[in-house]
């Protein structure tokens, strides 16, 4: 009996249980925002004129988006500043529980229905940033920053299997046993993920982070980590982080830095502003905002444009993201293969390949099975380009944070004050991807509304061609 509680209890706190629970944690949070998406505007024609019904779903999805952006700094503080991640990280669960309540009930609210549903979305988008700040914060304590690309790959996968049996459950639900049944079936998923946060047993993580007597040797993250190839930073020279009195040695496996430091003006700014000193950083956080833009783009235009084109219900408006989800699947080879040989290429082509195919989608107008299987074969495509990016994003923004501890560390001499700068990082990730979410809706949607959805992609595929620019020159560092 014994063992099996031993057993039980190192299950519980195992790599593997922590990364299915946090994987879990964001397959909720985009679960719970995808299920309604597809029955939104049919529950909608019930508060509101039909020829509204486009304009109040982007409104709805982008104070998602608003609740996320302006959760993600002081979330960001709060969780790197905390002896504990796990006491945040079932906070949420008290805030999702509150939204699925008043995204529920709030249609039956005769007078003020519609304001109840965008403060449950706005709620919604703050239960979004305690899940994945928090969440990713307690993985790349337990798996390290040299591995974060590989279970990056099965966070994506958690989001887009969310994505995809979000709408295709909801819509399905919604056909055939109406709203309640769908929130019964949110209600349940939560209702998982609540169990299974209990049970999760943080682990004890010791800062490894510190700046010893002599010197304080780093790890790199990989061939092309931020250590070995900073790139046009402010920080790539130490005067500019910290003044050193003696010369910084680096090789292949170590970067030493000397005792004799003192901290500059510039390390005396906030961890969350210093993050942004960093131009390969900001090219990832616009990656992750425009990856935001076209996921939310998709959600609001796709269920009608499918509707018009084709004449789909709320079913078929579910069905349509199983081609644009499923190349998700193939996240942690991507992950792997770009934590070995860097992300450069592979976002840049991504980004390339997208634009074309975003385009392309112009050319479905007819309600024909040649147009329905081109369709579908675009957004294989762009589901596939879609997979490609984020990894490689994700670990930059963590290699980001990896540097500037240990440059504090060794400026400091001592160890970092609370749990690092991982969580302050990802509320940069955080507003990038909340910013998209938000824009997403509101330029989509209302391109849609006032042209057509042609043009929304049409505009959408522009965005993302020419993002492959500052990818091909940042990621991995300058490229010259």
């Amino acid at each position: 009996m014994a063992h099996v509680k031993s057993g039980f209890h190192a299950l519980r706190a195992s790599t593997a249980f922590i990364a299915f629970v946090v994987s879990y944690a964001i397959f909720t949070d985009a679960f719970l925002y995808a299920a309604i998406v597809p029955v939104a505007p049919f529950a909608l024609e019930k508060q509101v004129d039909k020829e509204k019904v486009q304009v109040w779903v982007a409104i709805l999805l982008a104070a998602f988006g608003v609740g996320c952006f302006v959760s993600s700094v002081p979330w960001g503080y709060y969780a790197d500043r905390s002896t504990s991640r796990r006491t945040p990280f079932l906070l949420g669960l008290l805030v999702l529980l509150v939204t699925t309540g008043l995204l529920w009930f709030a249609p039956y609210i005769k007078s003020n229905g519609l304001v109840v549903q965008v403060i449950a979305r706005a709620l919604q988008g703050f239960a979004s940033t305690i899940v994945w700040m928090t969440g990713l914060a307690i993985l790349v304590d337990v798996v390290g920053p040299t591995r974060i690309g590989e279970y990056s790959g099965y966070i994506g996968i958690a989001l887009n299997l969310g994505n995809l049996t979000g709408p295709l459950s909801g819509g399905v639900v919604f056909a055939e046993s109406g709203y309640h049944a769908v929130f019964g079936l949110i209600t349940g998923v939560v209702l998982v993920d609540i169990l299974l946060r209990l049970i999760m047993k943080e682990r004890t993580v010791q800062k490894t982070v510190r700046a010893a007597p002599s010197t304080a040797s780093v790890k790199p993250l990989r061939p092309h980590s931020p250590e070995l190839h900073p790139g046009p930073d402010i920080e790539k020279t130490a005067a500019s982080e910290v003044t050193l009195t003696n010369t910084i040695s680096s090789t292949p496996d170590s970067i030493s830095l000397a005792d004799s430091t003192s901290v500059s003006k510039v390390s005396r700014l906030p961890v969350m502003l210093r993050l942004l000193f960093s131009a390969r950083f900001m090219v990832a956080v616009w990656g992750i905002m425009v990856l935001a833009m076209a996921y939310t783009g998709f959600e609001t235009v796709l269920p009608m444009a499918v509707n018009k084109v084709f004449g789909w219900d709320s079913e078929g408006g579910g069905l349509i993201f199983l081609p644009l989800s499923l190349p998700s699947l193939f996240g942690p080879l991507v992950g792997r293969f770009t934590d070995r040989y860097g992300g450069r290429w592979v976002t840049a082509a991504a980004f390339t390949i997208i634009c074309p195919g975003l385009i392309l989608l112009r050319l479905v107008n007819e309600n024909s099975i040649n147009h329905k299987v081109l369709i579908c074969a675009l957004l294989v495509v762009i589901g596939s380009c879609l997979t490609l990016i984020l990894e490689p994003l994700f670990a930059e923004i963590t290699g980001r944070a990896t540097k500037l501890e240990a440059l504090d560390a060794g400026a400091l001499g001592s160890e970092i004050v609370g749990r690092g700068y991982y969580a302050q990082a990802y509320a940069h990730f955080n507003w990038a991807w909340a910013l998209g979410n938000t824009l997403g809706p509101i330029l989509f949607g209302f391109m849609a509304e006032a042209a057509s959805w042609k043009t929304a992609m049409l505009s959408m595929g522009v965005i993302c061609g020419a993002s492959a620019v500052p990818m091909a020159l940042w990621i991995d560092g300058w490229v010259l």
